[in-house]
């Protein structure tokens, strides 16, 4: 499946589209021939501002969506202090419930809630046979701060990986 690549951006703590280098398109009609121009010069454009985005990172991208949007709170969750909208995306169940989790110190009651919070968000990717098995490791490198690792193993049998450095962190 083609889509288009997600990076995570990890000091903004936060993802946008990958941008490839700026590049020229020439313009064709609907049989694939190049549009000339009245000198016979074929019709072309140059993307300079920002250039063409990258594709092919499907994986990643929908795990960097479904890890990083904000689920909507269910009737039993609490929400944090001072909150009151339940979040979540209009289209339908995606993301994750991490935001939920943002004020809490980090204990063992934190880190498995964060771990299911993960594996949950992830769960769909099962379900619809994108992958076969999801591994989520969550590592403590320095006191209130939590790394994660996640594993994928893809139905032909190959593997990924996608690592966060500082996925959450005590305030």
């Amino acid at each position: 499946m083609t889509d288009i690549a997600t990076q995570w951006v990890a000091g903004a703590s936060s993802g946008d589209w990958s941008i490839l280098a700026p590049s020229a398109v020439a313009w064709t009609d609907e049989n694939g021939n190049s549009i000339r121009d009245e000198n016979g010069r074929p019709v072309d454009a140059e993307f300079t501002a920002g250039g063409i985005l990258a594709a092919n990172d499907d994986l990643f991208t929908a795990a960097l969506i479904s890890i990083f949007s904000d689920a909507e709170a269910g009737p039993d969750d609490k929400l944090p202090p001072g909150e009151e909208d339940p979040r979540g995306w209009w289209a339908g169940p995606i993301g994750s419930k991490l935001w939920l989790r943002a004020r809490s110190r980090l204990d063992d009651v934190t880190r498995a809630l964060i771990k299911d919070d993960i594996e949950q968000a992830l769960g769909w990717m099962i379900e619809d046979d994108v992958v076969v098995a999801i591994d989520v490791v969550l590592e403590t490198q320095s006191r209130g701060q939590l790394n994660v690792r996640i594993g994928f193993r893809r139905t032909d049998g190959t593997r990924r990986a996608l690592a966060f450095a500082t996925l959450w962190e005590d305030l």
